[in-house]
């Protein structure tokens, strides 16, 4: 029996030292050991030895942000978050309603366009008054916490790039946009796309896949991840031999991408495609670095504003990518500073903040907390997700903090922008 669980066997190494304790921000919102890592292994070695059921498990892990921070405070090398993972997929987590409904829209290229233009509809609409003053009965929780999580509408860009331009060959590289950005955010690829035409980077789009899969992958949902996956690597294939890089706007989708390769290791079509994205997957701030040259004249410095950068969890704890956002907010600002408690989770956990909104409250208030000690005035982030979290958070507050993409801060920070010089100002997404 033991061997069928043989991925599970790094839970063995535990020995529930509590260092990790600290750093969980399950467990420091709910003082719980069960919502801790070591209580999380304590579960899965259970399910092991065949004293939880798959389902019972499932749902002991179901709190779980998948934020590893946990990795890197264990002495004895236990992955909890790869194991949560792992785990998940014997029992998908059960998803709530307005979950499921949101990954349907997500999962599928035409549902989602139309979704993101009914949205941007309902942002200038009066219709959103009403919700938000809870008439026409649409009082309920989910509907104002979801209302809640909308952003704003804003205001076109000014000026829009689609061109290369540049000395010499331009790269060639394709561009991935993840759903909650194209969604949430329509500026974000617009802002990417003339960033790195500007710098003589040639690009294509990865297009009709809807949702990488990332919350599928998540949530233990092999099925639906690994068909998501197909669609993309679909989308990738017309470009896959004439591009140099794959370029992410999301955080979270880089990471998802780059677990292609593992996933379909057996499978003879979307195999070798698979590790052919994966070895090309990076992230823009990645690609904006290692491009911009230019480093005194690219973009205008605004020392007025304090700005801070919130890492996605997986990211900086998973990947250890915390120095190029950082580097380029200093060329940008004079006055970019690190939040107090940098390294911990805001609480949103993808589906998490829908499907356990209490408990992802209780986690962002630190976060929020840390944002008003540090007297920024604009909080960045490269994952739409944890923008649209924080942004819910500070509104509830009445901050006037701003949160923006990083993509559209550089851009909006360049000397082009600014200056208002050449470009096209059509944009190259429908």
């Amino acid at each position: 029996m033991l061997k069928k669980f043989g991925k599970l066997d790094n839970a063995l190494s535990c020995t529930h030292c509590g260092f990790c304790l600290p750093v969980c921000p399950t467990y420091r919102a709910e003082n719980k050991e069960i919502q801790s890592p070591r209580g999380r292994v304590s579960a899965i070695l259970a399910f092991r030895n065949g004293t939880l059921t798959a389902e019972e498990m499932s749902r002991s892990l179901s709190y779980c942000l998948v934020c590893r921070a946990c990795h890197n405070a264990c002495p004895a090398g236990v992955r909890v978050g790869k194991l949560v993972v792992m785990a998940r997929t014997y029992a998908a987590v059960v998803k709530p309603w307005p979950v499921r409904v949101f990954h349907g829209i997500t999962d599928h290229a035409v549902l989602s366009r139309w979704a993101s233009r009914l949205l941007r509809w309902y942002q200038r609409s009066r219709l959103r008054k009403v919700v938000r003053g809870g008439g026409l009965g649409v009082s309920h929780p989910v509907v104002q916490r979801l209302d809640t999580l909308i952003p704003d509408a804003q205001p076109p860009l000014a000026k829009v790039w689609v061109s290369p331009s540049g000395e010499g060959k331009p790269l060639r590289a394709a561009l991935l946009c993840g759903c909650m950005a194209r969604m949430f955010y329509p500026h974000v690829a617009d802002s990417v796309i003339s960033l790195l035409s500007r710098l003589n980077v040639s690009l294509d789009l990865v297009q009709g896949f809807g949702c990488c899969g990332a919350p599928h992958r998540e949530s233990g949902d092999r099925e639906a991840f690994l068909r998501q996956a197909k669609k993309v690597l679909d989308g990738f294939s017309p470009v896959a031999g004439v591009v140099d890089v794959v370029v992410c706007d999301t955080a979270v989708c880089r990471i998802t991408v780059s677990s292609y390769a593992r996933a379909l290791v057996n499978d003879p079509h979307y195999g070798p495609l698979a590790a052919k994205l994966s070895e090309k997957i990076v992230d823009f701030s990645e690609l904006v670095f290692t491009r911009w040259s230019d480093r005194d004249s690219f973009f205008i410095q605004d020392t007025t504003q304090r700005i801070a950068f919130i890492d996605h969890c997986q990211t900086r704890h998973g990947y250890g990518i915390t120095d190029h956002s950082r580097r380029l907010l200093a060329a940008i600002s004079g006055r970019s500073i690190e939040l107090p408690r940098s390294d911990q989770c805001c609480g949103a956990g993808g589906a998490l903040m829908l499907s356990h909104r209490d408990h992802s409250e209780r986690i962002r208030a630190d976060k929020l907390k840390a944002i008003a000690e540090s007297g920024v005035q604009v909080v960045v982030g490269t994952n739409a997700g944890c923008l649209l979290n924080v942004a819910a958070g500070l509104k509830g507050l009445h901050s006037s903090v701003q949160v923006v993409h990083l993509g559209e801060i550089l851009w909006k920070s360049s000397v082009d922008y600014k200056n208002g010089c050449g470009g096209d100002d059509s944009s190259k997404l429908s």
